[in-house]
């Protein structure tokens, strides 16, 4: 017969050892970096490719620089869905941290991996879907 243990029981988070903190980090963080850096490093390369000295230039000033922009964004995209993927294996896995639904999650304050995990989950799922608007940018709006 195994005792439970009360320091155990009363924590706000139980099921803590079912997600790790990096990976419940990383589902929080990941997709919002990634739409970060993309952002960046695409307005950086349009920069350079278009307007490399004191004149704008008609065309970019290197080949590829649009394909080079998708391929940043397909990146993103591949940081952001693996960040989701991994809120909702963890959200999963801690999901019965505590009693009720998300409402009484959000009331009460336990079950902070479940929560850090639904909040991962959510914020990923919401940059995935931000970044498919940046698509038609691509397709339509020419280089320079």
């Amino acid at each position: 017969m195994t005792v439970a243990n009360p320091v155990e029981d009363t924590h706000p988070s139980p099921h803590r050892a079912r997600a790790s903190l990096v990976r419940l980090i990383y589902g929080l963080v990941g997709a919002p970096l990634a739409w970060a850096v993309s952002e960046v490093a695409s307005s950086t390369l349009a920069q350079e490719a278009c307007f490399p000295k004191t004149e704008p230039l008609a065309s970019p000033a290197f080949a590829g620089a649009h394909l080079l922009q998708m391929v940043i964004l397909g990146v993103a995209f591949l940081i952001s869905a693996s960040a989701a993927w991994i809120a909702y294996a963890s959200w999963r896995r801690t999901r019965e941290e505590a009693e009720g639904d998300t409402h009484v999650m959000l009331a009460a304050g336990e079950g902070r991996s479940r929560f850090m995990a639904l909040a991962g989950l959510l914020t990923s799922i919401g940059f995935f879907i931000g970044m498919l608007f940046s698509i038609p940018a691509l397709i339509f709006v020419p280089a320079c």
